[in-house]
């Protein structure tokens, strides 16, 4: 294996540097989001995608997920907690949410998925 010596590398590099082309710049790294880029302080509802969402939608819908567990389907709490996560399901869906969340309680995600969407 030969191998040129340096001067002869550099003088090389330096006649072809004209036919390299510079490297694409990487894409911008994301800024992490904070809750105060999506909401500021005394904000209390927001348009996504089309659809006003008050803050605490996703808490309210995570509380009553974990309601329905200790409910007796058939009651009225049961049925109202349930009609609650419906109602709550286009703010989420606007959210996308369940994008990047799967829900793991099978109760839930029949009520979700018995809703337009």
């Amino acid at each position: 294996m030969s191998t040129l010596p340096a001067s002869a590398t550099s003088d090389a590099q330096q006649q072809n540097s004209h036919l390299t082309t510079p490297a694409p710049a990487a894409p911008a790294t994301p800024a992490p989001l904070t809750p105060q880029d999506v909401l500021a302080d005394g904000q209390e509802q927001a348009e996504f995608n089309g659809v006003l969402v008050r803050k605490g939608s996703i808490a309210a819908f995570i509380g009553n997920a974990k309601a329905l567990e200790n409910l007796e389907p058939g009651t009225s709490e049961h049925e109202a907690v349930a009609q609650q996560i419906r109602d709550l399901k286009p703010a989420l869906d606007a959210l996308e949410l369940f994008d990047v969340v799967e829900i793991k309680n099978p109760d839930v995600a029949a009520l979700l998925a018995s809703g337009p969407r």
